[in-house]
């Protein structure tokens, strides 16, 4: 256990990425097998469920201190994470006595309380507590509430298994791809260097865009260029070979857990192939809203009811390789008839299909139909020039998003909530509101990214200055204070008390010219949500009141 908390430790401190990898690398190379494994099994989103519920456990805590449980809650508000506040308020009780691995630790004390009565759970914990060393407490706690990410990402966890093993990271992914548990995998047959390099659906660096800083008439003629709308989903790479399918995200994250029904739709296609493209909510109606897709996201194992109700499309606008031939150095305008070829007899409600490209005759024509990319749930075009060779990274030149502009609203910050990593002592999460029609401020996004770390330190002592209540580790405020907000769309939505719901706010600007009471209304923010019905587009497509797009 020793050595698992001072890994704990070491990724909580760290702040760069490449020293998290460096910890993890060093506890993978020098950690009992045993122990390791369930590291990675953690790591990889898994938690012990049912081992006891937080109620208790705070409950348990009251007794162990001493404290009455209302100021065990006062505590936990301050420090706004329960594990934390409980490792603070007990951990200097522990005597220490025990030193096991993580895995004995687990097996001796975590395992057997799921299904124990309240009672033995009682007895249980506070032996695991007189067991365990101060410095054991925090992440012993983490485990127990599934709190235990510490900034590693799933595909920063192949890289370090990759660099401890000598194997490839895409080959460490499939092997950690699917349903497993440290019971049914050990970590040689993560780390086994054998393997069968025709079955690694290894990816390709992706190919990103650059964003449209010039007036669209600069890139010459329309005719040099391939327009695509840029889709509003997930981008990815869908790669087939040696009889395996494999999804993967640009952050080199294994995602295919989450879209079985892409992953299975893959193996018909031919072998040996990779395509890029974009994974995007899409139902008999055609593409759905973002939103829609955000119900799919990180789900392992989606079930029957999620895939029939939240269907997805791999929406393939490019073509990597294919027949093992590596195709990125073609121009895209020889890919693209390669891609076309390839899914020419795929039917409509195959759940992958084709980008369509977009006709232009001059920049003139296609600026006026960029106009329609909300209604359509699009974030604009994308430019590509047909003489262009997929390479990776941003190549400045060959790709450009010509995105529509933002939204913008002026809202009034009501609350504030300190943030994490080096801005945890600091107030830099905000709850932002306009007034409805009855003269109320209501609450309609939440932003934390936008401002400089001199404003967000003169916001910080702003919020200290003038809090009006706490509700758990928010803190409201009263309200002066303006922010331009920026987003790129708004919804209905039944979960929210404004009835609206916002797409990726964020702080453009501090509205120090402004009065609260010059603040947007939440009429002017229900008018971004678009329709009040069915739309018909200039070339005939209709939309719905959501944005989305009626294709059949």
């Amino acid at each position: 256990m020793k050595e698992f908390s001072q890994l704990f430790h070491d990724l909580d401190e760290a702040t760069k990425t490449n020293d998290r990898l460096d910890h993890l690398v060093q506890y993978l190379t020098d950690a009992d097998p045993k122990d390791s494994i369930w590291v990675c099994w953690f790591l990889a989103g898994n938690r012990i469920k049912g081992a006891i519920k937080t109620s208790e456990l705070r409950t348990f805590a009251s007794e162990r201190s001493g404290l009455p449980q209302w100021l065990l809650e006062e505590c936990h508000d301050r420090v706004g994470d329960l594990a934390e506040t409980i490792s603070l308020l007990i951990a200097s009780q522990g005597e220490g006595r025990g030193k096991v691995g993580l895995a004995e630790l687990i097996g001796k004390f975590i395992e057997p309380m799921v299904g124990m009565e309240m009672e033995q759970r009682r007895e249980n914990i506070f032996a695991a507590w007189d067991f365990l060393g101060e410095k054991d407490f925090l992440p012993f706690h983490k485990l127990l509430t599934g709190g235990f990410r510490m900034g590693v990402s799933k595909g920063n966890l192949c890289k370090a298994l990759a660099r401890v093993g000598g194997v490839q990271p895409a080959i460490i992914a499939q092997r950690l791809a699917g349903n497993w548990s440290p019971k049914t995998l050990r970590m040689e047959g993560i780390l086994n260097p054998g393997v069968d390099e025709d079955r690694v659906c290894q990816p390709f660096p992706f190919c990103l865009a650059n964003p449209l800083q010039e007036e669209v008439e600069n890139l010459g003629s329309v005719k040099d260029w391939q327009m695509e709308w840029k889709w509003d989903g997930i981008r990815a790479q869908l790669i087939n070979r040696g009889g395996t399918c494999m999804i993967w995200s640009r952050g080199d994250e294994s995602v295919g857990h989450s879209f079985p029904e892409v992953m299975d739709a893959g193996k018909w296609l031919p072998g040996d192939l990779c395509l890029d493209g974009e994974i995007l909510a899409w139902g008999q109606e055609g593409m759905r809203s973002f939103s829609r897709l955000q119900t799919r996201l990180g789900r392992k194992d989606p079930g029957p009811t999620i895939l029939r109700r939240e269907p997805v499309r791999f929406q393939a606008y490019d073509i990597l390789r294919m027949e093992g031939s590596d195709l990125r150095s073609l121009p895209m305008e020889e890919r693209r008839k390669k891609l076309e070829i390839t899914l020419s007899s795929l039917p409509a409600d195959f759940p992958i299909g084709l980008s369509p490209l977009v006709e232009g005759e001059s920049w003139t024509n296609l600026a006026k139909l960029r106009q329609e990319s909300r209604a359509r749930g699009v974030e604009g075009f994308m430019l590509k020039k047909k003489n262009s060779s997929y390479e990776s990274g941003r190549v400045k030149g060959s790709w450009y998003k010509w995105k529509i502009d933002p939204y913008l609203a002026d809202m009034v910050v009501v609350s504030a909530q300190l943030g994490h990593g080096k801005r945890s002592n600091l107030y830099s999460d905000y709850s932002l509101a306009v007034w409805n029609e009855q003269g109320e401020l209501v609450t309609v996004a939440k932003a934390y990214s936008g401002l400089s770390d001199s404003e967000i330190e003169k916001v910080d002592r702003f919020v200290r200055k003038n809090i009006t209540g706490k509700f758990g580790p928010v803190r409201s405020v009263k309200p002066s204070m303006v922010f331009e907000i920026a987003f790129e769309g708004a919804r209905s939505s039944g979960r929210h008390k404004s009835g609206v719901a916002l797409r990726f706010p964020r702080i453009k600007r501090w509205r120090t010219d402004k009065k609260m009471e010059e603040a947007d209304t939440l009429e002017t923010i229900r008018g971004f949500t678009g329709m009040t019905g069915e739309t018909k587009l200039a070339d005939g497509t209709k939309v719905d009141r959501e944005g989305n797009l009626l294709l059949f």
